[in-house]
């Protein structure tokens, strides 16, 4: 049960340590709770839709995502999340639109775009994401992801 006397930013704290705790489900509790009271928190929005895609409501997410952008295009990190979700659905045709702005940072984001792109263009071998990997990882949990994306590339491509 959560506290009602709780605030909105403690909220939020408790569900990323729920989230970094792989407590998932918990996670979505509270989110949702966030969003009861404030429908417009774009952070909560964020992180509801990474929690549906990590338990598998694939479609879920990539809703949330699109409203998401729809209010914010220039939300580069849910840009790059909803391409990573397309192209790990077998779905990124429009994967290139989405990273489009991505692309051209020179940090880890922009080589993992850059490494997502290959991937939705065919490249099953993850030389490019391989790469963006032996960069500083300021997100280490991104780095986890592409780590990964690139085990389901190339299982996909021994099939």
């Amino acid at each position: 049960m959560i506290d009602e006397r709780l605030d909105t930013a403690t909220l939020l704290r408790h569900a990323l340590d729920a989230i970094q705790g792989a407590r998932d489900v918990e996670a979505v509790r509270l989110l949702k709770t966030v969003l009861e009271r404030e429908p417009d928190n774009l952070h909560a929005q964020y992180l509801l839709a990474i929690q549906h895609a990590q338990l598998g409501l694939f479609e879920r997410a990539e809703e949330r995502l699109r409203a998401l952008l729809t209010v914010v295009p220039e939300f580069v990190v849910a840009r790059f999340q909803l391409a990573q979700l397309l192209v790990m659905r077998g779905t990124a045709k429009d994967a290139r639109e989405w990273l489009q702005p991505v692309l051209v940072q020179a940090d880890p984001l922009g080589a993992y775009a850059r490494g997502l792109l290959a991937a939705a263009e065919g490249d099953r071998d993850c030389a490019t994401i391989e790469a963006a990997l032996r960069l500083p990882q300021p997100v280490p949990v991104l780095a986890e992801d592409m780590r990964r994306l690139c085990g389901q590339l190339r299982d996909s491509a021994a099939a």
